[in-house]
Parts: structure tokens; sequence; C-alpha cells
């Protein structure tokens, strides 16, 4: 099974990721989709730009969110590999999180079409020196 085969759609939604120190929670949970990890070091926020609350330590903003619905069996090997070739053949980075049956790619909003289009079975554009593909 490859990307192409679980017809990965992409949300409209700008998402934000954001830095927070360890400990810390929202005061409030975000509406929509969100993802909240804490380790050792940090708290990560993923949530719509506008749904991400104010003082975090860091903010990248402008990520799209591309959804594999599945569900992905977990015995699956090989699936994120396909999807980590095919954008980097396309020269475009990216960052996943997974659900218990539906996983998801984050990649940045002036590179999310032509993330769908290539996690779909199209050719990746010409690879241009020095850059990502926007």
């Amino acid at each position: 099974m490859t990307s192409a085969d679980l017809g990965p759609e992409l949300d409209p939604t700008h998402l934000a990721v954001a830095r927070w120190p360890r400990g810390w929670r929202p005061a409030v949970l975000p509406d929509g989709f969100f993802g909240l990890v804490e380790d050792d070091d940090e708290v990560t926020l993923v949530c719509a730009e506008t749904d991400q609350p104010d003082g975090a330590l860091t903010v990248e903003r402008g990520w799209r969110r591309i959804t594999f619905a599945g569900p992905l069996p977990w015995e699956q090997v090989g699936f994120l590999a396909d999807v980590a070739g095919r954008l980097a053949a396309a020269q475009i980075p990216f960052t996943s999180m997974a659900g218990f049956t539906t996983d998801h790619v984050l990649v940045r909003a002036a590179q999310a079409d032509l993330a769908v289009a290539v996690l779909k079975g199209q050719a990746p554009p010409a690879p241009r020196p020095g850059t990502t593909n926007p």
C-alpha cells in the first residue's frame, strides 16, 4: 500500500507548530485538529494558527496538513518511507503525526498543493539546485 492508494487529502486550515516549556498545558483545548506532545524538554502544540495561544517560546506558522485516512494496519511496513521518498524527490520537507487509524504529514503551505500531487502519484518537477520547491 502506497501513499497514493490512500488518497491523501489536504486540509484548508493553516497550522502553527509552537514550542512551550515542559509542563505547560493550554487553558482550553483547541477546536478541530490539534496535537499535543510532551517530552523531557518541552511541550509542542500543533493547531490552527488562529487557536495558538500567545506566549509560546517559538512559533512556526504556515503549515498545512495532509491526511491519509486509512485505517493503516499496525503491521504496515514502509508507508512513511514511501511518503518520505515521494516528498524528498520533490524537495519538500515535512514532519509526520499519527493517530490510532489515521496518519498525517505537515508541509509548508506554499508547497501543499505540490505535495498532494506528488503523494497522489504525479511525477515531481525537475529539481532546482539549492532550493526547495515552492
